[in-house]
């Protein structure tokens, strides 16, 4: 047998086997000097496998006592007489010891005893995501040395986070929305070498600029720092992340340009730029994103045309809208199949929209208003069923409005003012079922507005101001309940306006510029001399929350007939609850903090 001599920088070797209960303690030996016989040390151990699944439980049953106020029902499994492994969330590994805690989404309140749960030396991960915990998280989060899994996000943490250098394992850290605050320690990530997805936006850290141990992290697949504070620009070094499939650094202060070597990304999947400084044009090369679905750079201040989206023929939504762009929308976006949302509103953009656009797919939005695009509305876009809203206001389109969209029972917003667009509104426009909004104003546009209207019930928004409509005002509007906003004015209608329900809170600014119509609110009366005023609808002195909720929105209502909807509005609220349609124009602006965003489509209304 050979041998082998003591080093002398090297200590003694320590051995554990905890089921035999014995230390071996040994010293490396050389050829030159007989072997040493190993000293063995016998015991009984008090960590034997029975004490350490004791101590196990104990350690859970502690964090149970640490998340008293939370949901009873998710440790009803969690008594003292019960195997750890059956608890709800905790997964054991073959030897029976706690290898993972999954407790996320369970509307959990409280502290997290770190300092003990970290005694769980076979932990290997940790969630708590999407729960309601506050409090410090502590530095003993270090001795959770074998957690790949860690998720501590969307919860109401507080203070700095600590550095877990120590955690060298990690995989996944997902820490977005936490409520952390201060200064992220990066230098403690240097380590992770294995780390795949990092979420860290939706947090309240002090402004910093694009660290540089996340270009060097380059296993990384998924990376969210939106909403981060991060200022000045997005570094060359991104273009190391090739396994980066997802990149998110929305609503932040970036500045620069997007540089060229994003488009060694070729696996992105998601790429989020939305609300920053960035300038310039979309870099060369980013036609190589050969595999990006969602694209959002919406908020900025590029510029240039769009001639490099034109060969990501896998997008399923894009979004640029509020920058400078210019030329022409690429015709090659008629021909994208899995295309379903096009946001470009309030750019430069001119000539004329792909004829096939949105055919392929189940589309669902295009909003391209206040640009400069010219030609008819494209006639396909409901071809499937499933588009929901079309905004095409102030351009210069022309045309007639194309029959198809008589039968795309599925549109809800329908807003094409303020063009050049001609002829007879088809029929079945104003009669659509889930329409909600029906905007043809400043058009040149004629015809009546025909009784298929009734149809309209969740219609709450109609303006059709200036052109060349005609005959009567159908008494059938005056059964939607939901019409709040109606700007009639400057047309050539006739005859008695309606009466009843909210058409008694309508005042002369809906209906001027008709020359023929008469009867309340207008001091021309009809020659059957039966009109009067209309009651005032009863104003309820309950529904406080509808009163709160509303009391400084009404205003934002004046769109239709100068300040004449605050009551009317109020009327429907009080009497009827809140339309979808109300909620959305005034409170558009949702919630960003989530996990793992799979992109925010953004339209106006």
């Amino acid at each position: 047998m050979l041998c082998f001599e003591p080093q002398r920088t090297v200590k003694n070797w320590l051995y554990f086997n905890s089921k035999a209960s014995f230390l071996i303690l040994s010293s490396p030996f050389t050829a030159s000097q007989p072997c040493q016989p190993p000293i063995l040390l016998c015991f009984f151990s008090s960590s034997s496998p029975s004490s350490l699944v004791s101590n196990q439980l104990q350690i859970l049953l502690k964090l149970k006592t640490s998340l008293q106020e939370s949901n009873p029902d998710v440790f009803s499994s969690w008594v003292s007489s019960g195997n750890m492994c059956n608890f709800t969330g905790i997964n054991c590994n073959s030897d029976g010891f706690a290898k993972e805690i999954e407790v996320s989404n369970q509307k959990l309140k409280g502290t997290l005893p770190l300092d003990s749960v970290c005694q769980l030396q076979f932990l290997d991960k940790l969630s708590f995501g999407f729960n309601s915990l506050y409090g410090l998280v502590s530095e003993d989060l270090n001795n959770c040395t074998k957690l790949q899994y860690l998720d501590l996000g969307n919860n109401f943490f507080t203070g700095s986070f600590p550095s877990i250098s120590y955690l060298s394992e990690l995989r996944f850290l997902y820490l977005n929305n936490s409520g952390v605050s201060g200064v992220f320690p990066w230098k403690s990530l240097e380590n992770m070498t294995n780390l795949i997805s990092l979420s860290l936006g939706d947090n309240y850290f002090d402004p910093a600029t694009f660290p540089d141990e996340v270009v060097k992290l380059n296993k990384l697949n998924w990376l969210y720092l939106a909403n981060y504070s991060m200022e000045g620009w997005i570094p060359s070094g991104i273009g190391n992340l090739t396994e980066l499939t997802n990149l998110e650094l929305s609503d932040n202060n970036l500045s620069g340009e997007i540089p060229t070597e994003i488009g060694n990304l070729k696996k992105l999947w998601q790429l989020e730029l939305y609300n920053n400084l960035l300038t310039g044009k979309l870099p060369v090369g980013f036609r190589n994103l050969s595999s990006l679905e969602k694209f959002d750079a919406s908020r900025n201040k590029l510029e240039g045309d769009l001639s490099e989206v034109g060969f990501l023929s896998n997008l399923v939504t894009l979004h640029l809208f509020e920058n400078q762009l210019s030329g022409e929308v690429p015709a090659e976006l008629g021909n994208f199949q899995k295309l379903v949302g096009l946001s470009l509103y309030t750019n430069k953009l001119t000539g004329s929209l792909p004829q096939e656009l949105g055919s392929w797919a189940e589309f669902d939005y295009i909003d391209v208003s206040e640009n400069l695009l010219t030609g008819p509305i494209p006639p396909t876009m409901c071809k499937r069923g499933t588009l929901r809203f079309l905004l095409m206001l102030q351009n210069k389109f022309t045309g007639e409005i194309p029959a198809s969209y008589a039968n795309c029972v599925t549109l809800e917003r329908f807003r094409v003012s303020n063009n050049s667009l001609s002829g007879i509104v088809p029929a079945g426009i104003w009669g659509l079922p889930k329409v909600n909004i029906i905007d043809i104003a400043m058009n040149q546009f004629e015809g009546p507005i025909t009784k298929d209207i009734e149809n309209a019930k969740e219609l709450g928004f109609l303006t059709i101001i200036l052109y060349w409509f005609e005959g009567e005002i159908p008494n059938q509007l005056t059964s939607l309940t939901y019409l709040a906003v109606l700007n009639l004015s400057y047309n050539q209608l006739v005859g008695h306006i309606p009466q009843g329900n909210q058409f008694g809170t309508f005042l002369n600014d809906c209906y001027i510029g008709n020359l023929g119509l008469c009867g309340f609110p207008l001091s021309e009366k009809c020659n059957n001399g039966l009109e009067s005023e209309p009651d005032k609808p009863t104003i309820f002195h309950e529904e406080h929350d509808a009163v709160s909720w509303f009391d400084w929105k009404m205003s934002l209502m004046g769109y239709g007939c100068g300040v004449v909807l605050g009551l009317s509005t109020g009327y429907i609220v009080f009497s009827i609850g809140k339309p979808e349609w109300i909620v959305s124009m005034v409170d558009r602006k949702q919630s960003r903090r989530v996990r793992r965003p799979t992109g925010r489509y953004r339209r106006r209304i």
